[in-house]
């Protein structure tokens, strides 16, 4: 049996219903779209009334943090809309606001907390990915 013969009644995939989110989606601000997994009001549906953990970070790290990673994903849930709608002007210009804002604070973080990842500690000598603190020794 082949499963792709008939992926056209088997595979319906989500797209967002022929409204004004085309040309103007309402959206989320960051720090809510982070903590509700969704940029876009139109498409956030609760899941069986169950609300979502407010993201209160305690440290000026976890602050950090967490804007690095609101950035990233607004950012990238604008990305995934302009596959869809590379016209829109609105949206290409919110794109590249958010991605600069994530570039921003996750320099920020890097200055003062070091690398996030092992590819931005490769141009430094020592190598300092392995030098520590290491994540779980900043919860303390």
């Amino acid at each position: 049996m082949n499963v792709f013969q008939d992926n056209q009644t088997c595979f319906q995939p989500f797209f967002m219903p022929e409204t004004n989110l085309e040309k103007n989606p309402k959206l989320f601000d960051p720090q809510e779209a982070i903590m509700l997994g969704n940029l876009f009001k139109d498409l956030y549906m609760t899941y069986h009334g169950f609300s979502n953990y407010c993201l209160q970070p305690q440290t000026k790290r976890q602050q950090a943090l967490l804007e690095v990673q609101m950035y990233d994903f607004v950012a990238h849930e604008i990305n995934l809309y302009l596959d869809m709608h590379p016209q829109n002007q609105r949206m290409v210009q919110l794109y590249t606001e958010y991605a600069k804002k994530a570039k921003e604070a996750k320099y920020a973080f890097e200055k003062e907390f070091g690398p996030l990842s092992v590819k931005d500690s490769q141009d430094k000598i020592p190598f300092q990915w392995v030098q520590g603190p290491w994540p779980w020794e900043y919860q303390c």
